[in-house]
């Protein structure tokens, strides 16, 4: 198994365990974890479809992270 399908099978593992997750904050934590694994992989594998996809799903789940924060501090 070479490095780029170690990264994919780690950001499956990270995407996959985000729905079983319940607490919102922690479940896209998880999630933007595994979406910043496979913009590693999409990078590596020069795919522009999985770039794109996942730089999307980084900035929402930062931005839904960063909001989630923000509430709970309040």
């Amino acid at each position: 198994m070479n490095l780029l399908e170690v990264i994919g099978w780690i950001a499956t593992t990270f995407v996959i365990s985000s729905f079983l997750i319940n607490d919102m904050l922690r479940l896209r934590a998880v999630n933007l974890i595994g979406a910043f694994c496979w913009l590693i992989y999409g990078v590596l594998a020069a795919a522009p479809s999985i770039i794109f996809l996942n730089v999307v799903i980084v900035c929402i789940q930062s931005f839904k992270l960063w909001s989630l924060i923000k509430k709970k501090k309040s």
